[in-house]
């Protein structure tokens, strides 16, 4: 049935009591507008996106050990896919084995999403998902009145929208274990797998890129869930990596008004968790190594970003020498970029399809003035780094008449 113009179109879901002096105030009616308090803000929450808001970084902790593996997790917000603020209020340490006894644990009052199973606990070698769930539990018993001196199954005080953490096993049976896999699932978090689906089909592909975690997304990972991190996890060796950036993602909206991928905030959110990624991988390989400088990137990466930056190894700095890094790769010898164009540079260019080591693409190298001035001319000089670009991403560094000066300058 059509709707008039200047007529009032209702709905349920924020229905609120109206309260007024002399009105019979009732459990059901207080009830009803925490219900509608609660829509509203789960409305104002998909309209935002989901993701992680900040905090919630995960670590793996000191007193872990091979046979009781134990993460820190870092106060923080994030918002589901429900629409629902998952608060974590103080660091927090999980167990990813539960103990022989179990400790006793607050009342679960609501579960909106009940997976088909409780999650996986660490029991054979693997990769995990670790996720941040919502729950609302009860905490106290308040006083009773009018019902005798017996309690009343109704009488919890608080109802306390918390948090729980789950682990789901990943399906990774055909991904070898081996020095690519940190890499490999995380591109398959990221869905290069279906990249090129679009490509092949502007027109009748727009939806995002199938990933791993689709493939357990309406089973055992639910829409009350949000990614924190992987982890690697073997008998003999405990938790061999925890990666963050693999899964997890900045509030993100998905239903953008853009019906066509490039346009999609979800790509810009993957594209900029890809940098993240690995930055974050490079920095782990250069602390665990004994001799970073001689680490090669065919040795771990199948996949790089579009665009990225590595530290070097100078002076007292641990970092990577450029010519090992890349070696085996076609690149071009590094020349100057300032500053100033980094930022445009990485908007521009961070959602180009990732850099495929199973091809011989050219690779870009860039030396930033700044740096390396700064490395040479400053009393505390700054680490010294280097950026790569895919040889998709146009070249950067055309020479500029009085920008730069000579020393630091690239010539026609």
């Amino acid at each position: 049935m059509a709707s008039d113009l200047f007529k009032p179109v209702l709905n349920d879901r924020t229905r609120s009591p109206n309260f007024f002096n002399g009105r019979l105030l009732t459990g059901e009616a207080m009830s009803e507008e925490q219900d509608a308090q609660r829509a509203v803000n789960e409305l104002l929450g998909q309209a935002l996106g989901d993701g992680v808001a900040y905090g919630l970084e995960v670590e793996v902790a000191s007193l872990s050990t091979v046979t009781k593996p134990v993460l820190n997790v870092k106060s923080g917000v994030a918002v589901n896919r429900r629409g629902e603020l998952l608060l974590l209020a103080g660091d927090t340490q999980v167990q990813l084995v539960r103990p022989a006894e179990d400790v006793p644990s607050p009342t679960t009052i609501f579960r909106a999403c009940t997976p088909v199973t409780n999650g996986t606990y660490v029991a054979d070698a693997g990769v995990y998902l670790l996720t941040i769930c919502s729950v609302r539990a009860g905490n106290g018993l308040a006083p009773v009145y009018g019902l005798g001196a017996a309690p009343s199954g109704c009488n919890i005080k608080d109802v306390i929208d918390a948090v729980e953490f789950r682990l789901l096993e990943l399906p990774t049976k055909d991904i070898p274990s081996d020095a690519y896999l940190r890499n490999t699932v995380a591109y398959r978090c990221f869905g290069v797998d279906h990249l090129a689906d679009f490509a092949k089909d502007p027109l009748g592909t727009t939806t995002e890129p199938r990933t791993l975690l689709d493939d357990i997304r309406g089973t055992e990972l639910t829409d009350c869930d949000v990614p924190l991190a992987i982890l690697y996890w073997t008998a003999t060796g405990g938790v061999q990596f925890v990666d963050m950036w693999a899964v997890r993602r900045r509030l993100t909206n998905r239903t953008t008004l853009a019906s066509s991928l490039p346009f999609s905030d979800a790509r810009l959110a993957v594209a900029e968790a890809m940098v993240a990624q690995f930055e974050r991988h490079v920095t782990e390989l250069i602390a665990s190594s004994p001799t970073p400088n001689h680490l090669a990137a065919r040795d771990w990466f199948r996949f790089l970003p579009p665009i990225g930056r590595i530290p070097l190894a100078t002076g007292n700095y641990r970092g990577m020498a450029y010519r090992d890094f890349f070696d085996g790769r076609t690149y071009r010898e590094p020349l100057f970029v300032n500053a100033a164009k980094i930022a445009p540079i990485f908007r521009a260019f961070v959602t180009t399809a990732p850099i495929d080591f199973s091809n011989q693409e050219m690779l870009w190298l860039y030396t930033v003035v700044q740096n390396a001035r700064a490395a040479i001319e400053s009393a505390t000089p700054p680490q010294t780094y280097l950026l790569f670009a895919g040889g998709q991403i146009p070249y950067q560094a055309a020479a500029q008449f009085d920008v730069s000066y000579w020393n630091y300058s690239n010539y026609l």
